[in-house]
């Protein structure tokens, strides 16, 4: 077997070791102005390495040769490295806290590994008072992790749109955090209050006399995250809410009332977040119940004929998708119906299950031919929680109803349970069955809605 130096063991000026390492993210820094009369700021391509052991370094490369790295090193991928320069570790926003950090080139010489034992992410979370010992460029970067408060959107004097939570640690302290344009989507509407946010590489500011966070563009974001190293940080935020009474900070309104307010969105309205006790009453089957995207950035994919699920790039080979639910449909209740989207973590909370999984294990591989499980929801009281946003409205979270929740439909619209829809049999998954059958596949104007 192989031996491999440890991350935590580089020291600047050393000799070159094999390490084994998997690459958890990479990103550009933007420094100072090299000289007072440039205009041009420098750039450095970044990578974060961690170990098995769980530590981690900062890797560096010349900006310009970007191409030719991306072609050798992806992220998420495993690598033994050699052939790196070991120097002294950046002071401008540092991710780690190392004294030293890598220099990579052409020279450097990258060969994939198959092992799975080394860590997908790197976390160094800042306590409360270490955050506030950590104000700015030529300090830690913090990482940070609480729960979720509020969050909102909100835009800068010079129109730039940006996205501010107000989060609070296992210990009730307050701290807002403001994503700039470039990373204010990575959390979505889909995040509610009291979940559990882990945020990396941060910048600590004085805002209004007050400690904040503000995004790099080395941040990452993973809500309500479920990696074994790092449960027990996320344990704390849950437990100091045992036995406390969360108060919901939106209002409890019938769909007639919220039809109202998302068509007059840009009338003044005291909040944008609401509780709804309905049913779904329809799904649209003309719409695609999913879309998949590259799982390293935000670039679409496209399906291409094949034995097998297949999906490729415009501009990268072999891109790995990521499935995610995207689901239209109505809702009613005895006041009204009205249109809504549940998007893809409220459709896995809501199905249990995956998206992935549905498509990939299931066989559900048709956007337009909808999964058994999704179809069972209409018609099953629930209680909603929404926003309203750009007058649409969007389903954060739904659960079943209480039997106190349940609010009266009319018995003219909905009176047959889901199971008497006649459906078209699923995709069948070609990976799993030799078997071949014909779809009957919808009109494209055809919703699915229960029968009278």
């Amino acid at each position: 077997m192989m031996s491999s130096k440890r991350l935590s063991d580089m020291k600047e000026h050393d000799k070159p070791e094999p390490i084994e390492i998997r690459v958890v993210k990479t990103w550009i820094l933007v420094g100072k102005k090299q000289e007072p009369s440039s205009k041009s700021q420098s750039q450095e391509l970044c990578y974060l390495f961690v170990d098995k052991h769980g530590d981690a370094i900062e890797a560096i490369a010349d900006q310009k040769e970007q191409a030719y790295f991306d072609s050798i090193i992806k992220v998420q991928s495993c690598y033994r490295v050699n052939n790196y320069i070991v120097v002294e570790s950046r002071k401008y926003m540092p991710t780690v806290q190392h004294s030293a950090s890598l220099r990579i080139g052409k020279r450097a010489r990258f060969v994939p590994l198959s092992d799975t034992n080394i860590p997908t992410q790197y976390f160094n979370f800042a306590n409360y008072e270490e955050v506030k010992s950590r104000s700015g460029s030529t300090k830690l970067l913090a990482d940070f992790i609480g729960r979720v408060k509020k969050h909102w959107p909100s835009t800068t004097r010079t129109n730039k749109r940006l996205q501010k939570i107000d989060m609070e640690d296992d210990r009730e302290n307050p701290i807002e955090i403001t994503l700039w344009p470039e990373k204010r989507d990575l959390i979505g509407n889909e995040t509610i209050p009291s979940d559990i946010l882990a945020i990396t590489s941060t910048l600590v500011t004085d805002f209004n006399g007050s400690k904040q966070l503000e995004s790099t563009n080395a941040t990452t974001i993973v809500v309500n995250p479920t990696f074994p190293e790092i449960q027990h940080h996320v344990d704390r935020p849950k437990a100091s809410l045992a036995g406390k009474t969360i108060q919901p900070a939106e209002n409890t309104v019938t769909v007639k009332e919220l039809k109202n307010i998302s068509a007059n969105k840009t009338v003044n309205v005291p909040q944008s977040r609401f509780t709804c006790h309905a049913q779904i009453k329809e799904i649209y089957a003309s719409r695609k119940w999913y879309y998949v995207q590259y799982s390293l950035c935000t670039k679409k994919l496209y399906q291409e004929k094949s034995d097998s699920i297949h999906f490729v790039c415009e501009d990268d080979e072999n891109p790995q998708p990521k499935y995610m639910y995207c689901v239209n449909a109505s809702i009613i209740d005895a006041t009204s119906f009205t249109d809504v989207v549940f998007f893809n973590d409220v459709m896995t909370d809501m199905l249990g299950t995956t998206c992935e999984e549905m498509i990939i294990k299931q066989g559900y591989t048709d956007p337009k031919i909808l999964p058994d499980l999704i179809v069972e929801k209409i018609g099953n009281h629930m209680t909603f929680n929404l926003t309203v946003k750009d007058k649409s409205i969007v389903v954060n979270k739904a659960t079943d109803a209480t039997n106190g929740d349940t609010t009266p439909t009319d018995p003219h619209t909905i009176t047959t349970p889901p199971k008497a829809l006649m459906l078209p049999s699923p995709t069948p998954n070609r990976k799993t069955t030799t078997t071949k059958r014909a779809l009957q596949h919808l009109h494209p104007k055809l919703t699915l809605t229960l029968i009278r």
